[in-house]
């Protein structure tokens, strides 16, 4: 019995694997490969794909009031915060898109709807703001339109990864012989410094040229965000103006300029009012009459 035993040991394979795998790691696995599935799609490929018959939902993430105000035809309207909630049907391939102008919603969106029965989506890298720079189509009305120029906040510049990014510095350089009190002006905020590995541009038509090119890798197709940075006199609006003209329109206007660059992000201080300071004596009141009607 005991050779018989010998024998089936020796017959029985082992299994032996290459690494040593944690029951930890079986758990997060759903959500790795889920994190994996979503690729960065650049406008052009979405086209080539459409136009070679590939059936394509679009999913916009962006608030109602936007997408109200134009979209990519065909797409179906599901704000971000609700895409986990939302009971979607099997829609088989989905190119989700945010603004694409600073806040990530789209990437976000796309894991939660990849764990989804039916759905395999993919994200639109550069957003609408990308789609409309490429000039594919979109439901947008022809003819005059209130102005909207794209804004963004230093805390969200600071958390945006700097291969997405140009910023467009567009501050005025004070001219000590210009003016006696130009030279105590404070020196201006040291973008490379503030922002390391981001590149500066003095102008927005730089940053297909030079350094500032190198932002995107050299297969991506889509353009950076430009980030318009000027020191409060209007130049960043007259700009996205511009840029708008030339069919730009990923870009966005650093709110607050070279004064939030300054203060690093903070709150400017807040006015508590004013005291008045009175010397000599207060005239006195007239006197009540108590009896009086």
């Amino acid at each position: 019995m005991k050779n018989d035993e010998g024998r089936m040991k020796k017959a029985r394979p082992a299994l032996r694997f290459p690494f040593r795998l944690l029951p930890s790691a079986f758990c997060l696995l759903p959500f790795l490969l889920a994190a994996a599935a979503a690729l960065a799609l650049p406008p052009a490929q979405v086209q080539q794909r459409i136009a070679s018959g590939e059936k394509i939902t679009f999913v916009d993430v962006r608030p109602t009031s936007l997408f109200q105000q134009g979209h990519i035809p065909g797409a179906i309207n599901v704000p971000a915060g609700l895409v986990l909630l939302k009971e979607l049907p099997p829609l088989g391939h989905v190119v989700v898109y945010d603004d694409g102008l600073g806040v990530k919603a789209a990437e976000t969106a796309a894991a939660a709807l990849n764990k989804k029965p039916g759905i395999t989506a993919d994200v639109l890298d550069g957003g609408f703001a990308a789609w409309e720079t490429a000039k594919a189509p979109t439901t947008k009305a022809a003819g005059m339109k209130p102005e909207v120029l794209p804004v963004i906040t230093y805390a969200q510049l600071k958390d945006l990864p700097t291969s997405d990014l140009v910023l467009v510095d567009l501050r005025k350089r004070p001219d000590p012989t210009a003016h006696a009190e130009n030279a105590r002006a404070p020196a201006l905020t040291d973008l490379a410094a503030a922002f390391p590995k981001t590149p500066v541009v003095r102008s927005p038509f730089e940053a297909t040229t030079g350094a500032a090119h190198q932002a995107k890798s050299a297969t991506a197709t889509t353009p950076p965000l430009l980030v318009l940075i000027d020191s409060g006199d209007g130049a960043a609006d007259a700009m996205a103006r511009t840029l708008k003209a030339n069919g730009v329109a990923r870009f966005a206007i650093l709110a607050g300029g070279e004064e939030i660059l300054a203060r690093k992000g903070e709150k400017g201080l807040q006015r508590l009012g004013s005291t008045i300071e009175v010397h000599g004596r207060l005239p006195t009141p007239p006197a009540t009459n108590p009896k009086a009607p």
